[in-house]
């Protein structure tokens, strides 16, 4: 190689050294969120950079720890949580502002009123009821620290009914029980979209027995359209896990799944969760 050549050769590779180390810098953010009324924390709230599948959820006492790259400077944090209305704010301004409180407004939605027909109700399963499952699918996070959803579409075939539980197949032979969120989430063009119900369901249940059942009469849901019933792991931050626990599936339909909190859900075609909701009708 020309001994002129040589300097321009060494400035070049130490210029992408530098931007390449530039780039993969990483920074935190740290905060809890809380109501704006009550100031009380917020557990389990959802906080992500949307379409980016970043993300993380609150603690129990409702503080969060976000790692972000220096590419993310540009991108706006959003913040949800059940009954509340979504706070969005940039990531720059978190910053040059220091914020480290985020307040959650109250939602005020009016409820749709349906009617049901009280005479000779039936109970019915809708979804998945065999025994035991034909196929096993691995639910995982992309951090120890964020949520696994996953959702199956059910079919009321335009009947209004009373939702009376929500069954599911899930086992793990590294955790005994875990804490799951029951969502109710709109068809919207073959995916799970908005939320259909601002109510926060949230239950211990056991990974040991395979089918567990969480009762809902007690929130009094009824619907009248087809939607997508999520099953959402909401991470222990004690327990640094990414494979979390095996779900029950079927052969044919399509199981959702996202492993970010408010990322893009994905579908993929082959097989349904093992999962049903009984339903008075």
């Amino acid at each position: 190689m020309p001994k002129d050549k040589l300097p321009l050769l060494l400035t070049t590779l130490l210029f992408l050294f530098i931007t390449t180390v530039s780039f993969s810098q990483t920074f935190s953010i740290k905060g809890t969120v809380v109501s704006a009324a009550q100031q009380e924390a917020l557990p389990y709230a959802n906080i992500g950079i949307k379409k980016k599948n970043i993300g993380t959820a609150t603690r129990p006492d409702g503080s969060f720890t976000l790692s972000l790259k220096e590419e993310n400077l540009l991108d706006t944090l959003a913040f949800s949580a059940i009954g509340y209305s979504e706070l969005a704010v940039p990531v720059s301004a978190i910053l040059s502002g220091n914020n480290s409180t985020f307040e959650l407004q109250e939602k005020t939605t009016a409820l749709r009123e349906i009617v049901i027909n009280s005479k000779a109700l039936k109970t019915k399963k809708i979804g998945t009821t065999s025994r035991n499952p034909f196929l096993y699918g691995s639910a995982e996070t992309t951090q120890s620290d964020d949520i696994s959803e996953l959702a199956r579409y059910i079919n009321l075939d335009g009947k209004p009914s009373e939702l009376a539980s929500a069954t599911v197949y899930l086992r793990s032979i590294k955790l005994d029980s875990a804490t799951f969120r029951i969502n109710l989430y709109r068809d919207v063009a073959g995916m799970p979209g908005e939320r259909l119900v601002e109510k926060s369901i949230i239950k211990r249940l056991p990974l040991t027995q395979g089918w567990v059942t969480v009762p809902l009469e007690q929130y009094d849901l009824v619907m009248d359209e087809n939607f997508y019933l999520g099953i959402e792991y909401l991470p222990e931050h004690s327990n640094h896990e990414k494979y979390i626990f095996i779900y029950g599936a079927a052969l044919g339909g399509s199981v959702y799944s996202r492993k970010v909190s408010l990322g893009d859900w994905k579908r993929e075609i082959g097989g349904r969760i093992a999962a049903y909701v009984t339903v008075r009708q």
